[in-house]
């Protein structure tokens, strides 16, 4: 159920409709006068013929241009706005002349959703025409029209993305693991830059100019990536000119209430300050969704000499976000709770359950053991668990009925994920010569990242919910500096015009992670902690269990005796069952927060150094017909240990303590020596990318291209997954086991081994200590741009081969059957508890070799037949999305795979015949704007959106078998529809904007989740400017 609003929120609500009952009713009042608005064309075009003469060098004067007999409305706000572009900060000198950075973008032949330049595809500003790569620019006024607030958002109208709707909640990303299961063009997307440099978390929408996403590899220009590409917010820079105040105040359904303002001051011709700040705090649909986030950012560009050639960039950015949100939906079997009421003989029969009692606590809180059940009984394997999704919930109400809540949510109440940002950075541009260009940036970021983590699922017997599911504390922080250099060196010479761009980036990490302590869960403060009958026994530490006597730090003071929860029936609940089962349809929902309340001592960190350097090269013949692009990037990533804080501030052991045990005993300052000294920590790793393009103008604004890129990513470690420091430790303790039964050597593959050096000779021949190669990609692109009929037609079509090769995998099957490992060692170790080895894993064997394959084509078209209508249309058919090879996994008709058996061979023949997950097979996106310019409607514009998606793969396993209506992702056609309205009202101009998206309220899933996408919302915005 969804909390009551309260008084607050009603006010809240009722001071925005007057608001808009307030702007409703000035609507006639605010009308402008046919004769206002040409007089201001008028004004406004002499004074842009004025500029004209000034840049030409011309003294002629100025003189109105003649009045137009109908004057054409903008189709997009930003056709209002000062002729400098939101996003440059370009400086000007005394004479007036406007000098465009080439690291910048230009904008004079921007409009509405179109963007003809591109900084993300090259590091320097070059026309999206004349690049041999497929790249995508999301305007301001897309953003907005499109409601995009997040990288899923983002993705949802990119012809080849997929999104993840499981990907609000995660833990932060890095380079090794992205955040969340989208992608671009089928594969993962982990490189997120803000204005070119890597961002960690809090992705901030509100300070953005424009978000360039890169379809395919761009590793060249911006460090080890995968193939899918590279997404590129840049963001809102002063400007050297007027430019509007803006102060827009949003509400929408669910309590959501959001202001941003945008501030821009010139100071002269030698500064300028550009503060922009917002705030939100908004409800979702899922009962205790909550979002609240700030983010202020204040840039002030300096251009200290009156040439013009140095401009210097300073940036603040601040920014919290704490947030809880949905993660899941109902997608239980209801054969599961029918079987809980009455098991069938057949399945009894098949779990080997003597009675109806047995069977139900085996499948209680167990689907996976009902469905394996199930598959036994029928001798079918490949029956999928998971067939359909619902929003919400089923559960049994106080009265009895079987209800469905459609605000229930399964992440747990109580739980957050809290993101506090500081970024400060500097930006220096420089132009000595007229032949070169150069640019420096710093950032410091400074990224914490803090959760509490749970979910819920229900039991089988259809009234209970079991709210300890996956609970646990993170907290990750990190300091991250980055210096990076860009030199740009131009000239003319054989006819050809030659750009060579060099840089280096170099980037100092510490990164810490903390987690909760052993202590948790924590009960002493739940009702039922001091009643022998709630707490028997009295439970502190979850992991003893309900044995043990009354903690003497339990005061009846805190939780009196009789302040107990009891269930339905009148019981007593433990303290456990309030969290293990609860009943929704008559308890109040427990708060995981009261049971979480102690992080460990532990505060894990890494530090980290990271070197590239890079030389691309762009050439340009006969009259810029053909452009050439090449380059090549050389990276390399050093790890220098653990930076463990074990009990701070008594004990920080250095990172080298492994090397001297004397001083740094490792049972007083809890580290493991094996782990700190271990080959993972102590590496330095270097690998290429490179790329070569060409495009050339076929015919006038016809341009045909094509592409050659390989990509690399850094795989860390060996392929046992242990370092040579830990043998002696390891050989140690086999051997003080077979001392101790009279034995002074043992066997290992076949070997006996009675000396160290005999031990470390045999693990290196199992190939254990050998170096994980990178990982690698390729794309192969060939395509078609037009820019017709002076940009009314601008459009790309592309088609590609993608591949992703040698990702590291855990090799399961390898640990399984190693000798040193779980019960396979107990020969050499012991019975478990005799050491720290017995019946445990020594070797964590990994794997490579595993080969992914998109292949497909995608377009995308802007159209703007006429000045006061616009529309977006993209869309992709891969036809190929497949595993070529998976170390792993045997190939169907080999000796391994025959060798499988019921759902292992499933599992393989899905592995190798179905499509990639959260990869569609089509994708086609509209977005549609038309601005009326006549009667009294004119100067409204309307806005329709669709988003289609064939079906995609949740996961290639038997429990979403695909081929027996498993339950699958995407296949979806989803409408958004928009409407804005310009008007004055005593002077000022304000602006009204009403979103209504997902407008037919459809339920599907995006991405690799059973998380349905968001229901029907509504945004009404209202903008000030002046």
């Amino acid at each position: 159920m969804k909390p009551p609003h309260t008084p607050t929120d009603r006010a809240r609500h009722l001071l925005a409709t007057g608001l808009v009952a307030l702007l409703s009713a000035t609507f006639a009042s605010g009308q402008t006068a046919d004769s206002d608005v040409v007089r201001r064309l008028q004004e406004e075009n002499a004074a842009l013929r004025k500029r004209l003469a000034e840049l030409e060098g011309s003294t002629k004067p100025a003189t109105p241009a003649p009045a137009p007999t109908t004057a054409p409305a903008p189709t997009t706000s930003s056709a209002k706005t000062a002729p400098a572009s939101a996003g440059s900060a370009s400086a000007v000198r005394e004479d007036g002349v406007l000098m465009l950075s080439p690291f910048e973008v230009s904008s004079d032949k921007d409009y509405g959703y179109l963007k003809t330049n591109s900084m993300t595809a090259t590091r320097i500003g070059m026309p999206i025409q004349k690049t041999p790569m497929s790249v995508s620019v999301l305007s301001k006024d897309f953003l907005d029209d499109a409601n995009i607030r997040s990288l899923t958002d983002i993705l949802r109208y990119s012809s080849s993305g997929a999104g993840d709707n499981n990907y609000a909640m995660r833990r932060p990303a890095n380079s090794a693991t992205p955040q969340g299961g989208f992608t671009s063009r089928g594969f993962g997307i982990n490189t997120v830059l803000r204005n070119g440099v890597p961002r960690y978390i809090g992705y901030n929408v509100n300070n953005v100019d424009r978000v360039e996403v890169v379809k395919g590899p761009a590793s060249v220009f911006f460090g080890a990536g995968y193939p899918g590409g590279v997404i590129n917010y840049i963001t809102k820079q002063p400007v050297f000119g007027n430019s509007p105040t803006t102060i827009s105040y949003t509400v929408g359904d669910e309590s959501l209430e959001r202001v941003v303002v945008d501030m821009n001051s010139h100071m002269g011709k030698k500064a300028a300050m550009r503060i922009i700040g917002s705030w939100e705090d908004s409800k979702g649909a899922a009962v205790f969704e909550r979002n609240k986030t700030n983010s202020i950012t204040g840039n002030l560009a300096v251009v200290p000499f009156s040439s013009g050639k140095v401009k210097l960039t300073f940036e603040l950015e601040h920014l919290e976000s704490r947030f809880n949100q949905n993660q899941g939906a109902w997608v239980w079997p209801q054969g599961w709770f029918d079987a809980y009421a009455n098991p069938s003989a057949a399945l009894m029969t098949a779990a080997g359950s003597a009675t109806a009692d047995a069977y139900r606590a085996r499948i209680l809180s167990s689907p996976g053991n009902y469905i394996a059940d199930v598959r036994k009984a029928a001798n079918d394997y490949g029956i999928p668990l998971y067939t359909s999704v619902t929003r919400g919930a089923y559960y049994t109400d106080k009265n009895g009925s079987r209800i469905l809540d459609k605000s229930f949510s399964y992440t747990n109440r109580g739980t957050f994920s809290n993101n506090v940002v500081n970024v400060p950075s500097l930006t220096v541009d420089l132009s000595p010569f007229s032949w070169m260009d150069f640019r420096y940036v710093m950032v410091r970021e400074n990224a914490r990242f803090d959760s509490l983590e749970g979910t819920q699922s229900p039991t089988a017997d259809g009234r209970t919910f079991n709210a300890l599911g996956g609970n646990s504390t993170a907290g990750y922080y990190r300091k991250l500096n980055t210096h990076q250099f860009d030199a740009i060196f131009k000239k003319e010479l054989w006819g050809m015009k030659h750009t060579l761009l060099v840089g280096g980036l170099f980037q100092e990490q510490l990164q810490q992670y903390n987690a909760n302590a052993p202590l948790s869960p924590n009960y002493s403060q739940i009702p039922g902690a001091t009643n022998p009958a709630g707490n028997p026994g009295v439970v502190i530490n979850g992991s003893v269990g309900t044995g043990g006597q009354f903690a003497p730090w339990v005061s009846t003071a805190d939780v009196p005796v009789n302040q107990v929860i009891r269930d339905r029936f009148g019981n007593i609940k433990t303290v456990q069952q309030v969290f293990t089962q609860w009943d929704p349809g008559y308890e109040i929902q427990p708060d995981i927060s009261r049971i979480y309340l102690y992080d460990r001592t532990l505060l894990d960190g890494y530090y980290t150094q990271y070197q590239a350097g890079y030389i691309n090269y762009n050439g340009s013949l006969f009259n810029d017909r053909l452009n050439l692009l090449g380059g090549v990037r050389r990276e390399m990533n050093r790890d220098s240990g653990q930076y463990l804080t074990s009990n701070f501030p008594w004990f920080a052991p250095p990172p080298y303590a492994f090397a001297d045990q004397t001083a740094y005993p490792p049972s007083v300052y809890n580290y493991t020596p094996s782990y700190a000294g271990g080959y993972d920590l102590f590496t330095r790793q270097a690998g290429t990318s490179w790329m070569g393009g060409a495009s050339f103008e076929i015919v006038k604004d016809v341009n045909v291209f094509a592409s050659f890129s390989k990509t690399f990513r850094l795989n860390v470690g060996n392929a046992g997954g242990i370092g040579e420091i830990a043998l002696p430790d390891i050989y140690n303790a086999a051997m003080a086991y077979q001392s101790s039964i009279g034995s002074n050597s043992f066997v290992y593959n076949g070997q006996t081994i009675s000396s160290l050096d005999q031990f470390k000779s045999a693990i290196a021949a199992t190939g254990a200590l050998v170096k994980v190669p990178n990982e690698t990609g390729t794309n192969m692109e060939i395509g078609v741009k037009t820019s017709l009929w002076d940009n009314k037609l601008v459009g790309t079509l592309s088609v590609f081969r993608a591949e992703r090769k040698d990702q590291r995998y855990d090799d399961t099957a390898h640990q399984l059957a190693e000798n040193l490992n779980y019960g396979n060692n107990l020969g050499i170790f012991g019975p478990a508890g005799t050491n720290a080895y017995a019946n445990g894993r020594v070797l964590r064997w990994r794997t490579v070799g595993l080969k992914n394959r998109i292949e497909g084509a995608d377009f995308e078209v802007i159209w703007t037949p006429i000045r006061n209508f616009q529309t977006l249309v993209n869309g992709a058919w891969m036809w190929t999305a497949k595993t070529v090879d998976n170390p792993t996994v045997p190939h169907p008709g080999t000796a391994a795979y025959n060798a499988l058996t019921g759902v292992a061979k499933i599992n393989a023949d899905l592995q190798y015949g179905e499509r990639i997950e959260n990869v569609p097979e089509f994708r086609l996106n509209m977005l549609n704007k038309y601005t009326f310019t006549d009667g009294i409607v004119r100067g409204l514009a309307v806005g329709l959106g669709a988003r289609y998606s064939s079906e995609t793969i949740i996961a290639r396993n038997v429990d979403f078998n695909p081929r027996r209506g498993g339950l699958t992702s995407g296949n979806f056609l989803v409408f958004d529809v928009t409407a804005s309205y310009p008007w004055e009202i005593l002077g000022y101009k304000l602006q009204t904007n009403l979103g209504i998206y997902n407008a037919t309220d459809k339920d599907y899933i995006e991405g690799p989740t059973t998380v349905l996408s968001p229901p029907r919302t509504w945004l009404l915005t209202n903008t000030l400017s002046f």
